[in-house]
């Protein structure tokens, strides 16, 4: 949390570094006149509104997906005993944030959370939200971390195992409840756990399945 403020107000640095340097030039031996200072003072206010507003929507958009996340993994918590949950896991030296991890019986799951207001639609493959592609395309982020999830198992010699990527939304108006867009399973977030039960392949075995799952804790320890 710290950090993600830390993110999202660091202008704040800049902008008293700034006003430290104009009063340092004003006061005691002036090298700007009174007038300068002046104009500098509120640029320096202008600037400083137009970054706090930055800063607070970016805040408040990590609020808002943190909040999703949270909502999403009290869900996966009454999942039964066949299914191991990892939540905001990280691969060191990894390059993706996993929002969640979910090893079950059809086998590994890679959820991807999106806390989005109004409607989304598909064309072509791709997600648009409110008509705009967004500069982070989702289905392309949920695949990235599928692929490094692979890499991962393959390296762990447990390549066997089934991977599928779920974009699941929350307070978002889908076209289906539940539907396949180029291998991405998409869902809102009542059918989350529907879609986690649901039998894609053959069941696999109970050893490949706690192999997995040994090594997903290798991450965390």
């Amino acid at each position: 949390m710290f950090w993600d403020c830390f993110v999202a107000f660091w202008p704040l640095l800049v902008i008293c570094f700034v006003t430290g340097y104009l009063l340092r030039a004003a006061f005691p031996k002036p090298g700007l006149s009174i007038s300068q200072v002046g104009i500098f003072f509120f640029l320096v206010a202008v600037a400083a509104a137009i970054l706090l507003a930055w800063g607070d929507r970016r805040l408040g958009n990590y609020l808002k997906g943190a909040k999703g996340e949270e909502w999403v993994a009290h869900e996966l918590a009454f999942l039964n005993a066949e299914y191991t949950v990892f939540n905001g896991l990280r691969f060191g030296g990894g390059k993706e944030n996993f929002d969640h991890i979910i090893v079950g019986p059809a086998g590994l799951f890679v959820v991807e959370t999106k806390n989005w207001k109004g409607s989304v639609e598909f064309r072509e493959g791709r997600l648009y939200a409110g008509g705009i592609e967004p500069s982070r395309p989702p289905l392309k982020q949920v695949k990235a971390a599928t692929a490094e999830l692979m890499a991962f198992m393959d390296d762990a010699g447990c390549g066997a195992i089934p991977l599928h990527s779920v974009l699941c939304f929350l307070g978002t108006q889908l076209p289906q409840d539940i539907m396949n867009v180029n291998g991405v399973v998409v869902c809102k977030g009542e059918k989350l756990i529907e879609v986690l039960q649901e039998t894609f392949d053959e069941p696999i075995s109970d050893a490949l399945r706690n192999q997995v799952v040994d090594e997903l804790r290798t991450v965390i320890e």
